[in-house]
């Protein structure tokens, strides 16, 4: 794999619009409270005549650790946002009337109980509640009359038409004092919940003058996916739904196959048709074309959840004919959208470690980029105009806009130019190696405030997650790369070996050798940039990793001493106990192609814990209990290992977060920790004493 010269180029990246006055005060360096003091707006929803914009922004209170969000508006024509509710509340998913004049969002509020419907005008007044149901209303969408609404619920299936009956049953539920979890089905929870509570997913809908409740789904007992994400789009006349939904039924042994289904708005107890049952794997995000004859969808082909790119079809509901969109790219496209007039696809894909936007004829032919830099997201298109999120290192996302035939983006939203102005931000280089078998590798070089090229600093070897995902130019708040570098570190950040973005057999590249050409990435950029760059010392070097990077982490501290200190995060650190893991069932057979008890080679040669022999590098281990994608057994059993073995080494547990630390106050006390642990092995004044507790 080859970069085009402008990529292995050095590129000093450029971030969104900065407000234009010079600050008051002299820039500071960033803090982990800093990450909490941004705004993040989402859920972009253009009107239909394109004239305003609704979003979303939330905003935190770190020392009440929690955090409220409202619904904006932005007017198209002159930029102008003003915000729109203002409720102690989380208000989500706005869904714009026909006309123009409303905008229904489900929020909780008040004296809810459970996140209900609402709808306000735009030109002013107070928010009217429609409708609150025993489980929470999510996902609202108008239907073309404006007199109904389409949204997703919860139900107990056998109490769904006695809405009084299932609140009793809710109640008597929350209060007995039995708190055991029964099940015989093989999938029992998912990323941070248990998924044993009989609940089933449905789509209703609500009259606004009377009220009734109609069940869209009556016959269906289960949640519609795995994840219970709600993916169904309204066709323009209104007459029909089409919904994901998945035909794996209890006890969920086999993998999850998801289907697109056509259903009857008015009719609900009509058979649902299959628009998809060719296809054995998924069929996902369906999305009407403007004059409903046809259907955009995503679709996976490859068993096992092996890696690929997703492909973009398109199906005529007429006839059923299948037509693969932008086949002829090396792209795996998201978040797709018709152009008003139906002639044209958008859409969003990974590419070179930026996520792009990207055109193509809705019936076929060559795909051009609309907007090539930094992180875009959340697009939403309008007859001229284009509105997306952008975000990058040295920016969080602000809503931006472009010609819908392409052009300059131009930034629209300005929630967070007066807390940058404060902050002094390190520069963002990308480079190129070297890399297994010859291909060549890209990766983020990050320098603190004030660097000093005379000066010797650290390097932090930053590994990112997945394993398929990549490391794009972005902002995040969970491992953000400014806050790392601050305390005077440089942060290189590489996507190895099965990163997405770089092409479907670069990501296939490590199925069944997790620990192989990513170890060899990792290892070959760390002597790249250390042979390359004097100002880096060899012998203050960290690996930090989450997840699958935690997996990495695990894997370094087994194969190499070259490190000073590890840190790892919610990391794969042992097969076995990952088994435990909310879709154990499912990847070990397909990716590791292996089991406990069918111990092929690569489970066994790839596991970390096999070389728990040669751990001796100094790890801060990092786990949630709550952390059903990777057990917390993994993180116990890593430190454990560490600590048998005489090896320096710290364990932070957190009992109430995931994958992911996403309480403000637990990430502030988790970058701190992650802080202090690299000061005590790699800072200036190293000496691996133990920090005062």
């Amino acid at each position: 794999m080859r970069f085009p010269p402008a990529l292995i180029a050095f590129c000093l990246l450029t971030s969104g619009a900065l407000a234009a006055a010079a600050p008051a005060t002299t820039p500071r360096p960033i803090t982990a409270e800093d990450i909490w003091a941004v705004k993040r707006p989402g859920a972009l929803e253009l009107s239909e005549d394109g004239q305003r914009l609704v979003f979303t922004v939330e905003e935190f209170d770190l020392p009440k650790n929690s955090s409220q969000k409202h619904l904006w508006l932005l007017d198209t024509a002159t930029g102008a946002t003003r915000q729109l509710t203002s409720a102690d509340s989380k208000d989500n998913t706005p869904a714009w009337s026909p006309d123009g004049a409303r905008i229904a969002f489900a929020s909780k509020r008040g004296g809810d109980e459970q996140p209900s419907l609402y709808v306000i005008r735009v030109d002013g007044g107070e928010a009217e509640k429609i409708l609150e149901l025993p489980l929470p209303i999510a996902k609202p969408r108008w239907l073309p009359d404006g007199r109904r609404i389409v949204f997703s619920t919860l139900v107990l299936p056998k109490l769904a038409t006695d809405r009084e009956a299932m609140q009793k049953e809710l109640k008597k539920q929350k209060d007995r004092k039995v708190s055991a979890k029964v099940s015989e089905d093989a999938f029992l929870r998912f990323f941070d919940t248990w998924r044993l509570d009989g609940q089933a997913r449905r789509l209703m809908a609500v009259d606004l003058e009377t009220k009734k409740v109609t069940d869209l789904t009556p016959r269906w007992d289960r949640r519609f996916r795995f994840n219970d994400d709600v993916e169904y789009d309204v066709s323009p006349d209104g007459k029909w739904i089409v919904l994901c939904a998945g035909t794996t039924p209890p006890p969920f042994r086999e993998k999850e196959n998801l289907d697109l289904y056509l259903l009857s708005v008015d009719n609900p107890a009509t058979e649902w048709k299959n628009l998809t049952g060719d296809n054995p794997q998924n069929d996902a995000q369906p999305l009407f074309s403007p004059d409903g004859r046809a259907l955009l969808f995503g679709r996976s082909t490859r068993a096992n959840g092996l890696p690929e790119h997703t492909r973009l079809m398109r199906v005529e509901l007429a006839t059923g004919r299948m037509t693969r969109i932008a086949a002829d790219v090396d792209l795996s496209p998201q978040d797709w959208h018709w152009s008003a007039d139906g002639a044209t696809i958008y859409f969003r894909a990974e590419d070179h470690a930026r996520t792009k936007i990207f055109k193509t004829p809705a019936n076929g032919g060559p795909v051009s980029t609309v907007v090539a830099d930094a992180t875009n997201s959340d697009l939403a298109v309008g007859a001229r105009q284009l509105f997306f999120l952008r975000q990058s290192f040295t920016r969080p996302d602000e809503i931006y806009s472009c010609e819908a035939g392409g052009g300059a983006a131009t930034v629209r939203s300005h929630l967070n130019d007066a807390l940058f102005a404060q902050l002094q931000l390190g520069q963002v280089e990308e480079h190129t190696f070297t890399g297994a078998g010859g291909d060549t590798v890209q990766l983020w070089m990050i320098y603190p405030p004030n660097f000093d090229p005379a000066k010797k600093y650290p390097l932090l070897q930053l590994m990112h997650g997945g394993p398929a995902t990549m490391i794009g130019d972005l902002w995040q708040p969970r491992w953000n790369a400014q806050v790392f570098v601050t305390p005077g570190y440089v942060a290189t950040w590489i996507n190895r070996h099965g990163s997405t973005g770089f092409g479907e057999k670069f990501l296939a590249s490590i199925s069944g050798g997790w620990g192989d050409k990513p170890y060899e990435d990792i290892m070959k950029g760390t002597d790249h940039v250390l042979a390359k760059f004097p100002f880096l010392d060899a012998n203050r070097t960290a690996a930090l990793g989450a997840s699958y990077g935690g997996y990495m982490a695990a894997w370094i501290c087994g194969h190499t001493t070259r490190f000073k200190t590890i840190v790892c995060h919610a990391g794969v650190s042992d097969f076995n106990t990952q088994y435990a893991s909310d879709v154990g069932v499912f990847w070990q057979d397909g990716v590791m192609d292996g089991s406990p008890w069918r111990r092929t080679k690569n489970y066994d040669t790839q596991n970390p814990i096999n070389y728990a022999a040669n751990f001796k590098t100094p790890t801060l281990v990092i786990h949630g209990e709550m952390d059903y994608r990777v057990p917390v057994a993994q993180g116990i059993v890593f430190y454990e290992a560490l600590q048998a073995q005489g090896v320096p080494s710290r364990f932070v547990y957190f009992p109430d977060e995931n994958h992911w630390v996403l309480k403000p106050q637990n990430s502030v006390f988790w970058y701190g920790e992650v802080r202090d642990w690299l000061a005590r092995w790699v800072g200036d004044k190293a000496n691996g004493s133990k920090p005062a507790q």
